[in-house]
């Protein structure tokens, strides 16, 4: 491992039969889905009137001022993710009132929204805690997110820090974050996905995104007139073709340079943990290496040898990010 501070996370030995990076990263959507955890559902409607959809898991022994904690998924899940109910689980059983997340046309919030979800949207998240700090005015607050919601996490985080964007009433009660698998540098990644050996991973992402693109999304005109274009095959041409111009940008090279975390990680002001792995298949480890990013002192990398992408499955067919998410967060619980 490479540690930054004092955090010593528990000891990772990968499961015997899931030591590469791309078998670590189909194991991570194993597992059952999370609808047997239900949870009360709230709107919050964003300022351009779209809206996430939050669903709340409150332990019963919970009490005014106990900690709250935001989950936030990756790029294709939802609430409904096995690692969103796995966490909500484990951190409600110790008492944290859980919020899972989920992203514009994500999930609940399928239908709710004309904009889509993408990684530059951390100001979405800020809007969810700030709901979550009003129902809980006196608690400390927490957020883990996953892959692309790491990415919207760190770069909110840092835009606030750097004065970029203005510092929410609640944020001296933001006690940690951890993320998993961020793509902090989309242009790194989006590269590193047009490699000859990542089309299983591109025609994935790609039949995902299209099937779940919202209803409203779908009746602007300005997708009426991309939609026709050639089927994109790759993630790169979906956000070149879709993602970037409907969203604001001028093309995927705009949207990656503007929507990367990297640009801002150094400003961070908040206590964070970034959980990698040396043979992630999606996100390249050097994007977390020293040499090619600045950290600030409050952020911990932490670079496990094995674990894929959001994968971490070990001997014991459990997984370590969870332990490991438990372990930064100890002081918090």
């Amino acid at each position: 491992m490479d540690e930054k501070t004092a955090y010593q996370p528990p000891r990772f030995e990968p499961h015997r039969w899931l030591r590469g990076g791309h078998l670590q990263t189909l194991a991570s959507v194993w597992g059952d889905a999370a609808s047997k955890f239900n949870g009360q559902q709230h709107i919050v409607t964003l300022p351009d009137n779209d809206a996430v959809v939050l669903h709340e898991n409150r332990p019963q022994n919970w009490s005014a001022g106990q900690p709250c904690l935001l989950l936030v998924h990756g790029l294709c899940g939802s609430h409904q993710a096995p690692y969103m109910g796995r966490l909500a689980a484990q951190f409600a059983a110790k008492g944290v009132r859980v919020f899972r997340i989920d992203m514009r046309g994500c999930g609940a919030g399928f239908d709710l929204s004309e904009q889509l979800t993408h990684a530059g949207r951390g100001d979405d998240l800020i809007c969810a805690l700030d709901f979550i700090s009003r129902r809980a005015p006196n608690s400390r607050l927490g957020a883990i997110a996953v892959s692309l919601g790491g990415n919207q996490i760190l770069a909110a985080l840092g835009k606030i820090g750097a004065g970029v964007s203005r510092v929410p009433e609640w944020f001296d009660r933001l006690d940690r974050v951890a993320t998993v698998s961020p793509p902090i540098d989309l242009l790194r990644c989006s590269a590193n996905m047009q490699r000859p050996i990542m089309w299983p991973y591109n025609f994935y992402f790609v039949r995902k995104l299209l099937a779940r693109i919202p209803p409203r999304v779908k009746l602007r005109e300005d997708f009426q007139d991309k939609i026709f274009r050639r089927r994109p095959r790759t993630l790169f041409e979906l956000d070149d073709q879709l993602t970037a111009p409907l969203s604001g940008f001028a093309d995927a090279l705009d949207y990656y340079q503007q929507a990367s975390a990297s640009r801002y990680i150094d400003s961070n002001p908040i206590s964070t943990l970034v959980l990698a792995s040396t043979d992630d298949p999606v996100v390249p480890v050097d994007c977390f290496r020293k040499s090619s990013q600045a950290w600030p002192d409050t952020t911990t990398v932490c670079i496990a040898r094995h674990g894929g992408h959001v994968g971490f499955i070990d001997r014991r067919n459990g997984c370590w990010m969870d332990r490991a998410l438990e372990t930064w967060f100890q002081g918090f619980v």
